[in-house]
């Protein structure tokens, strides 16, 4: 063959042996990531063309939101006036210049030309430091005080407006080119109100003047901070040496202290003498319960109850009479008489009666004993606190000497001081105020007398600032918008993502839409038009007259396609290709046969088979019945003779369909009739292309891509998912298929992979559908 492309006989990859591509591309050992591509200035210029609509909406929109608030808010401004009163803070005389001298004078390394340039500028003859006393003027110190005093009239004035409106500076004036400082300081303060700003300044220039008459006196004022600072530490200590002699009076019971010790002694003698008197008590009673006792064991329970006159009397009389009722009963009754027992039981109980008197008794003086124990160790327990007390005198009484002078001594310091203090107040009051106000509070006005705004608006800065910022958010949302779209918008896009080449650009094509339309309408799903030819070129005359009307420019993409696969792998064969896709809907059958087409224009001859085996379209594309299929050739005994058919388009373009629509399309695809039909294919055919369901989510496509040469994928321009097209290479990955490129579809405009267009070439085989083998193994599915 005498062809500018030939295609070889190669060894299948059933035969273990891997077919070589120049440029194709294995994915076993490529990482597919989302690294960051490189800046490319045609990428930004075409996502702000695609996105100009929204980004100058959003702009639009915000340039008039920010715009009117702009406005709005210049409307809205408070507008400020200033008002200022300026003092002579030293006096113009040369004081200062004849102080300065005094000091130099003093120096003997001094001589006569530099005591003529002594105060020969205002800041030589000055004698106050400006940049501190700036300082100073606005400290919190000195500011919080004034506060209180404007608050007096204006009760809602806060610090941070009296210290953000009110400005100290020194006036300065140019000389010889430079800047210079005068003896004058102006304060300034910004209000709303002028009424309000003049009351706020005369208050500041009353309060500073007596703030320099206060500094003027500062060492009067300095003896007068040392004794506020020595008040309080005298006034604690007298207040501690107090509160020391009242806890050591309450302690040691020192209300008197002069009469104390002879109060303490007598106290003693009481305790002492009460002792004595309790302990002969407690000896006689004790005694009085050891012989009560003593009777009580003999039986003598009279001389117990004894004791208690009274109860004697009673129990005793009733005992003598009942005696002597039972000696008169006795010479009249029998002793066993009810009289004679009534009787003696009546002595009886008169006995025990008299015994629990006496054990009463008994307990009585034995209570007695218990108390007088009590108070016996009551005394003595106080006796011996006394005496302790009286023992630890002389040392209580030696503190309380010693607290009582330290005490005199602070109260009289504290008389001294007090008294020095009124002493200085005195002279205080009796200086000269040393700061002149030269410039009374006045507000600043214009030529017509109102007063002066000072408040910027910045109206035309701010509206500018307002647009760009509007400009650039309109940006920034229109690349987000970019970012978030997760489809593919140029091909140099789908070859940073999928870093693969892009073998071929496919433009979109509205005629190819209306013929794919008319075609679904005119092909019913199911027919068997073998049995009737006539009807059958009726339909495929149908199709071609559809056809013949196509963009020069899609058709032209097709010839690109195939000189780039031509030139991919010169010199190698490649008999087998499979054409798939992410998703569905991406163009994959109309590329493959539309690729199938370009290759037979130029002499080779194609089959194409329809291996989506779940959604099958080339029959549709081609106006071809759906009868007898690759489903019906694997899974029942019929001939490839009676299967595949002739396109009425191209005489070496052959197309096999895909069939019945069986239940298990992977079971059919993965079988061994399956592979044995791919290398029959190969070995009729100078090119196999096969389209396949698409990859994700399916396994179709990736059992065949592994049996068959290369791999296309195609991606759809504004429609595929940079996801989908990862995950789907990340299957073609596992399966170790050879990726050869992308084609990239569904471009606007013409925009295609500049290669030349293939010339036609005579292949040497005929154009009739060849007979292929018939022995084919007998393998069930």
């Amino acid at each position: 063959m005498s062809t500018g492309y030939n295609f070889q006989p190669t060894v299948s990859k059933r035969n273990g042996v891997q077919p070589q591509a120049a440029h194709g591309i294995s994915l076993e050992n490529t990482e597919i990531s989302d690294e960051q591509q490189p800046l490319d200035l045609g990428w930004l210029f075409a996502v702000v063309q695609r996105r100009m609509g929204i980004m100058l909406a959003v702009a639009l929109l915000l340039g008039g939101i920010s715009g009117s608030l702009v406005l709005w808010k210049t409307k809205k401004i408070n507008r400020f006036y200033q008002g200022g009163v300026q003092v002579l803070v030293e006096p113009i005389t040369a004081e200062g210049r004849l102080s300065q001298l005094l000091i130099q004078s003093q120096s003997a390394n001094f001589s006569a030309d530099e005591v003529n340039k002594v105060g020969s500028s205002v800041e030589d003859s000055s004698m106050v430091d400006y940049p501190t006393l700036l300082r100073v003027l606005k400290s919190p110190k000195l500011l919080i005080p004034l506060l209180k005093k404007v608050q007096a009239n204006y009760g809602d004035i806060t610090y941070t407006q009296i210290n953000n409106q009110l400005k100290i500076n020194r006036i300065i004036y140019s000389k010889d080119g430079k800047e210079a400082g005068t003896k004058i300081i102006e304060f300034t303060y910004q209000d709303q109100d002028p009424d309000k700003i003049k009351s706020v300044l005369g208050t500041v220039s009353k309060y500073y003047l007596e703030y320099s008459r206060q500094e003027r006196l500062k060492q009067t004022r300095s003896g007068m901070a040392y004794i506020d600072s020595q008040l309080p530490a005298l006034r604690m200590r007298v207040d501690k040496l107090q509160q020391q002699l009242q806890l050591l009076r309450q302690q040691a019971n020192l209300s008197l202290p002069d009469q104390t010790s002879k109060s303490f002694t007598d106290q003693a003698s009481g305790i002492s003498s009460q002792l004595i008197s309790i302990e002969a008590q407690l000896a006689e009673t004790r005694k009085l319960y050891k012989n009560l006792k003593e009777q009580l064991s003999q039986g003598n329970t009279a001389g117990v109850v004894a004791i208690n006159p009274k109860m004697y009397e009673v129990l005793v009389g009733q005992l003598q009479t009942l005696e002597t009722q039972l000696a008169v009963s006795s010479t009249q009754y029998r002793e066993d008489s009810p009289p004679m027992q009534s009787l003696r039981e009546k002595q009886k109980n008169m006995r025990r009666l008299l015994e629990k008197e006496a054990e009463s008794t008994i307990k009585t003086v034995q209570g007695q004993i218990q108390q007088l124990e009590s108070r016996q160790r009551s005394l003595m327990a106080s006796e011996n606190n006394l005496n302790k007390t009286i023992k630890d005198l002389p040392s209580v009484m030696r503190q309380y000497g010693d607290l009582d002078r330290e005490l005199g001594v602070a109260t009289e310091s504290l008389k001294v001081f007090l008294s020095k203090r009124e002493t200085l107040k005195l002279a205080v009051g009796q200086q000269d105020t040393p700061w002149t106000v030269i410039k009374e509070p006045s507000i600043m006005t214009n030529e017509q007398g109102s007063p002066l705004s000072v408040t910027p608006t910045n109206k035309t800065k701010n509206l500018a600032i307002a647009l760009v910022l509007s400009l650039l958010f309109g940006l920034a949302v229109g690349f987000l918008v970019e970012v978030l779209d997760k489809v593919f918008h140029t091909p140099e896009e789908v070859k940073w993502g999928t870093k693969l080449p892009i073998l071929g650009v496919v433009p979109r094509s509205q005629k190819l839409k209306r013929i794919t339309k008319k075609s679904n309408h005119r092909i019913p799903a199911v027919e068997n038009f073998a049995d009737d030819p006539a009807k059958s070129r009726q339909l495929q005359a149908g199709s071609n007259k559809f056809r013949t009307d196509l963009d020069y420019s899609f058709l032209e993409s097709f010839a690109s396609l195939y000189t780039n696969l031509r030139l991919l792998s010169p010199g190698i064969s490649m008999r087998s290709l499979v054409i798939t896709s992410a998703v569905k809907g991406d163009g994959k059958s109309t590329i493959a046969f539309h690729l199938a087409k370009t290759a037979a224009s130029v002499g080779l001859r194609v089959l194409v088979v329809d291996a989506d085996l779940r959604l099958p379209q080339l029959h549709l594309l081609l106006g071809l019945p759906n009868v007898r299929g690759l489903t019906d050739v694997i899974a029942t005994d019929l001939s490839l003779n009676d299967a595949i058919q002739k396109s009425p388009e191209e005489n070496n373009l052959f197309v096999l369909t895909a069939g019945h629509n069986l239940h298990d399309p992977i079971k059919l695809l993965s079988s061994q009739k399956m592979l044995y039909l791919m290398e029959q294919f190969q070995t009729f055919f100078d090119l196999v292309i096969y389209d396949t369901p698409p990859l994700v989510g399916l396994a179709d496509a990736r059992i065949l891509a592994a049996e068959t040469d290369g791999t296309l994928l195609v991606v759809k321009i504004e429609r595929t998912d940079r996801s989908l097209v990862t995950q789907a290479l990340e299957g073609l990955k596992i399966s170790r298929a050879s990726v050869l490129g992308t084609v990239v579809n569904g471009i606007k405009g013409s925009r295609q992979a500049s290669s030349p267009r293939p010339m036609g070439f005579d292949t040497g085989y005929n154009n009739q559908l060849p007979v292929l083998g018939s022995k084919t193994p007998n393998t069930r599915i």
